[in-house]
């Protein structure tokens, strides 16, 4: 009897995180479009991804890719996102898909030299490996790679 017990047991539990899936609506991806382009620092992206990661198909997808490049090569408050970075790897990985998406490309190289040249102190660890993730030539041909610093921008 304990054996039938034991064995549902473990049955339950790994369904669980099958049932845990939720399904996106029609209105969650209306909302989560809404939300992602309200993004505009790094606890309001970690907010959209906890209340819209099921949503992470399609055009919420490259919304989600557009905010978290945005806020990379702003590169504004990087302590913040490194901390949830390094905690929590289900994050982390979703980060890193967004990195490697096609949609990234063209500001993987801008998000590279800033980690190379502007780490913040202490997070070290968190540059290196985001520049692994982004390094020049990952996924793509070999071409020569541009560290020149990004060019200021005047405030208006």
């Amino acid at each position: 009897m304990k054996i039938v017990q034991f064995v549902v047991a473990c049955a339950v539990a790994l369904a669980a995180p099958a049932y845990a899936q939720k399904v996106c609506s029609n209105a969650d991806t209306i909302a989560a479009e809404k939300a992602i382009e309200r993004v505009v620092n790094w606890p309001t992206l970690r907010k959209a991804y906890n209340d819209y990661k099921h949503c992470d198909t399609g055009k919420v997808e490259e919304l989600f890719t557009d905010a978290l490049m945005r806020l990379m090569v702003g590169w504004k408050n990087i302590d913040a996102v490194a901390a949830e970075y390094s905690r929590d790897a289900d994050y982390k990985a979703w980060i890193t898909k967004h990195l490697m998406s096609d949609g990234a490309k063209d500001d993987r190289e801008d998000v590279f030299a800033l980690a190379k040249k502007n780490c913040p102190k202490g997070q070290d660890a968190f540059c290196a490996a985001l520049m692994d993730v982004v390094r020049p030539g990952k996924g793509e041909p070999d071409k020569p790679f541009n560290l020149d610093p990004l060019p200021k921008i005047k405030s208006q």
